[in-house]
């Protein structure tokens, strides 16, 4: 009877005499460390399949607790026969026989091993958000920095002559310097889920333009399939062309010796059968397959948590964050992502992102206007001596005319006095963040009440402010995310004012 009822708990349960000799085990001990009655009753810890450090350290905390009859708990790691990973909770108590003294130990043990993997996740989670701190920090001032260096760069193209290698130096040192805007955006994007700036995108373009930097260099044939009539969507380029390029390193990285990589972009109508997550309506999806070396079947499951990488640790191979992150932007762009793969045999992923229907009038990004078109007075506050100089020069260039302040109080009053003259701004460009005065958030506030129809830009280097992700709920018409170039900023401010 006593065998059947310690055989019913579902802790292993064990009892040793005060020789450390091992004497009664209930089932869930036995199948807890894979032994039999035969190896283990009658034997004491250093007879048991474990390894020599564990043993001793059971039999340390034995000695400890014969010394000093009482109850005792303690933590331990362990690895099993099988090479899997446990953590336990002992927990250990002398019994006492008639004459007083110690008969023996009594012990249960709690498998505490899910416990220690949450806490383990959470201090990643933490680790990870204190990353996001840390980049939203800096962010603002190496955006600053980006701003000048992209913008003179603009500059430099606009006045570069017809130089197809220079040009294309120019070119090439402008998509670097934007990758570092990138690379503080993609340690904000997860920790913080990364609220999309969305803008129309054509997304055949931007998967073509992607797929052809990602894999440049490398000894990849890749195949475009891409449908003529795909509809746009409306998303936050930056972010989109992150999860593919995400996806294409996996699959450059499944095929080192080289191989085919296929890019399909379709539109896809919703159907009754259709069953994709938090897709009620038309989408394209972009499809990226590969012929490298595909991914288990147990692990498909996992391809998307966070820290889950089959290429180990160190600066060069990866820490597990590119497709957590792919999956946060799509998910928060409402769409979904999936895979289907075959070891040894390639994967293939899908992207499903919401179409948007209305017609634009331009879609065509970066393309180059000519200099001095623009006619308009343009107002742009930034507490950086820097991006004030090198946004005056973009925009003169463009044909507008430029006053710029670097307090927010001096941008309120410079406004009113325009008013007042009935000489209006025709759009202001406000920096979000100003130390020691107003900021862009304030300063709009201030000018609505001297004039509602005001046409406002936000501008920052702070890429996790929700001012920047919401803007239009702030009353501003549109964002410039640090660093800009003179497309951008051109067809941001053509937006606005002609509104």
């Amino acid at each position: 009877m006593f065998q059947a009822l310690i055989d019913n708990i579902p802790s292993p349960v064990y009892y040793k005499d005060a020789r450390g000799v091992y004497l009664i085990c209930n089932r869930a001990f036995r199948e807890y460390f894979g032994v039999s009655d035969e190896q283990f009753i009658g034997k004491d810890v250093f007879q048991l399949p474990l390894r020599r450090e564990e043993a001793e350290a059971h039999h340390a905390m034995d000695q400890e607790l014969l010394a000093e009859p009482g109850v005792r708990s303690y933590e331990m790691r362990s690895i099993r026969q099988d090479g899997t990973v446990h953590y336990d909770l002992n927990k250990k108590a002398t019994l006492t026989v008639e004459d007083g003294s110690v008969g023996g130990i009594v012990g249960v043990i709690i498998d505490i091993s899910e416990q220690k993997r949450m806490e383990e996740d959470i201090l990643k989670a933490k680790n990870l958000q204190s990353l996001g701190t840390l980049a939203g920090g800096i962010a603002h001032d190496f955006n600053n920095l980006l701003m000048a260096i992209v913008g003179n760069l603009s500059l430099a193209r606009m006045h570069t002559p017809d130089n197809g290698r220079l040009m294309d130096y120019l070119n090439e040192a402008e998509r670097i310097a934007f990758l570092g805007k990138a690379l503080t955006q993609q340690l904000l994007t997860f920790s913080r889920g990364g609220n999309p700036v969305r803008s129309i995108v054509q997304p055949g373009v931007l998967v073509r333009t992607v797929a052809e930097r990602a894999l440049r260099g490398f000894p990849i044939n890749c195949v475009y399939d891409i449908s003529p009539d795909l509809l746009p969507i409306e998303a936050d380029e930056d972010q989109i062309r992150q999860v593919i390029e995400n996806i294409l390193r996996n699959a450059r990285e499944s095929m080192p010796a080289g191989g085919k990589i296929t890019v399909t972009v379709r539109n896809v109508s919703i159907s009754p059968e259709d069953r994709l997550p938090l897709m009620t309506e038309d989408h394209v999806r972009i499809s990226i397959a590969d012929e490298g070396t595909g991914i288990a079947p147990e692990d498909i499951p996992k391809v998307f948590d966070p820290y889950y990488t089959t290429k180990g640790m160190g600066s060069e191979k990866g820490v597990g964050l590119g497709l957590a992150i792919s999956y946060a932007i799509v998910r928060k762009h409402n769409g979904s992502i999936s895979i289907e793969s075959t070891k040894g045999r390639g994967s293939v992923f899908h992207v499903n992102l919401p179409a948007y229907k209305q017609e634009t009038a331009q879609e065509a990004a970066g393309a180059r206007r000519p200099a001095g078109t623009r006619e308009g007075r343009v107002l742009l506050l930034d507490d950086e001596e820097l991006v004030l100089e090198i946004g005056k020069e973009l925009l003169e260039y463009l044909g507008y005319t430029v006053t710029t302040v670097q307090g927010g109080e001096e941008a309120v009053s410079i406004y009113k006095q325009a008013m007042e003259l009935k000489s209006p701004f025709d759009a202001v460009i406000l920096d979000l963040a100003i130390p020691g005065s107003l900021g862009g958030k304030e300063v709009l506030r201030e000018l609505i009440r001297i004039d509602p129809g005001v046409k406002a830009i936000i501008s920052s280097g702070y890429l996790n402010d929700p001012v920047v992700a919401d803007y239009r709920e702030y009353g501003f018409q549109e964002v410039l995310t640090k660093p800009y170039d003179s497309s951008e900023l051109d067809e941001k401010l053509k937006k606005v004012i002609e509104g």
